[in-house]
């Protein structure tokens, strides 16, 4: 950023406290527009123009835009829950929309998105999490569901192997969790494998009738 640039959005921000300050909300309100304007990027521009905002809506989205930048902001996720309050008072609805590691999403009754920040430590969805080690052996379970649908020879033969590349890959991996997904693999290719005996079996008997 241009330091003329970055000096002109400092010094309309100083403008924004001082007028905040002062109680002149619709100066401050027009100064901190021009702020957000010129630097959409700014945490602290769109953190003062809450302070002046004519409406709760334009309150909310202003905090929840300054926590997408940054979640950490000073004071930020005291006075963004303290709106959120106040907005559930007049309209007590919130709907999940989203989250990541910093803040969930949610979506009020008037199509307002929200960002509310986590006080908690994120955690990855544990089937989303990535396989590691333990991937050859699921690549062979997805082979061995795709060989049961298909008609179920191909489990009898693929299902057995998945369970014995989860056996080989037990003694190799150092993780617990590692060593759990392994031994679902196991469980899920034995009965996949004892699915797929008689759907092939009855299948051989249709295509090789007696």
């Amino acid at each position: 950023m241009p330091k003329n640039f970055q000096s002109d959005v400092s010094q309309l921000l100083e403008e924004v406290e001082q007028l905040t300050r002062q109680g002149e909300l619709d100066k401050a309100h027009q100064t901190s527009l021009q702020a957000t304007s010129l630097a959409p990027d700014d945490p602290r521009a769109w953190y003062l123009r809450s302070q002046a905002a004519r409406s709760t809506e334009e309150k909310l989205m202003c905090l929840s835009r300054a926590v997408s930048l940054d979640p950490n902001y000073p004071e930020l996720q005291s006075k963004l829950r303290s709106s959120i309050q106040a907005l559930l008072k007049q309209e007590p609805f919130l709907a999940y929309v989203h989250e990541n590691p910093e803040f969930y999403q949610v979506r009020s009754g008037r199509d307002l998105l929200i960002n509310v920040p986590k006080n908690r430590m994120f955690e990855t969805p544990y089937l989303k999490k990535k396989p590691g080690l333990t991937q050859p052996a699921f690549r062979l379970l997805n082979y061995s569901v795709v060989a049961l649908l298909l008609g179920g020879v191909g489990a009898v033969l693929l299902a057995p192997i998945a369970a014995f590349q989860a056996l080989r890959l037990q003694a190799a991996s150092p993780s617990r969790e590692d060593r759990m997904r392994l031994w679902i693999v196991l469980i899920l290719s034995m009965i996949i494998w004892l699915i797929a005996i008689p759907i092939s079996w009855l299948l051989l008997i249709r295509f090789y009738p007696s």
